[in-house]
């Protein structure tokens, strides 16, 4: 099922209803900045596992979180220094996926080797949706191993509707993946490249 929102104002009474069915174990198709998600709370380890089933992952893999702001990131990760502080101003929000030390905060399952992907992009609905859950999502890209890149609410309706429990219609993502970036070294590592210049 299709549930279409306002791309820059999303209405709250679809969020609060999109909240409702994450709370319940629920997994949904949506935008964000670079391409569209496959999301759950990020707490909730049954949804995880759907999720990766619907991939086909091995659950060894980790998969990212997303957060609203500043504040929610900073919680899921140790102590910034101040340089990699002024590097995460630079690229946040924005269309990158940052490695760093994960805090305590974070869920086992979606740690490697105690390194967490966070992401915080800039898209409206991503970040007015996590501010009303005040917990981050997951953040996966939708498409399948051996899959083309999939765009819009309606391909992903037509082939993963089945297996979720809603697809979000907000406008349009670039089509790109994210690109990420390693800061929990002593230097700062390109892993992918993708939407987001690098180095800055």
């Amino acid at each position: 099922m299709i549930l279409t929102l306002h791309p820059e104002t999303p209405q709250v009474r679809h969020l609060e209803r999109i909240a409702e069915l994450l709370h319940r174990d629920g997994v949904i198709a949506y935008p964000t900045d670079t391409l569209f998600g496959l999301g759950c709370l990020a707490s909730r380890k049954k949804a995880v596992d759907r999720i990766q089933q619907i991939k086909g992952r091995d659950p060894k893999k980790p998969m990212s979180i997303l957060c609203s702001d500043m504040e929610m990131f900073c919680r899921y990760t140790r102590h910034l220094d101040t340089p990699t502080f002024r590097i995460l101003k630079q690229l946040l929000p924005g269309p990158y996926t940052v490695l760093l030390p994960a805090s305590r905060e974070v869920p086992r399952y979606l740690q490697n080797k105690q390194v967490v992907g966070l992401r915080i992009p800039d898209q409206p609905f991503c970040q007015a949706l996590v501010s009303l859950l005040g917990e981050p999502i997951i953040t996966t890209s939708v498409a399948l191993p051996d899959q083309s890149v999939l765009n819009t609410a309606w391909e992903i309706e037509e082939e993963q509707g089945h297996a979720l429990d809603l697809v979000v219609d907000c406008g349009q993502p670039l089509g790109v993946h994210s690109t990420i970036v390693d800061l929990s070294r002593e230097e700062p590592l390109l892993v992918r490249e993708g939407a987001g210049p690098w180095p800055l």
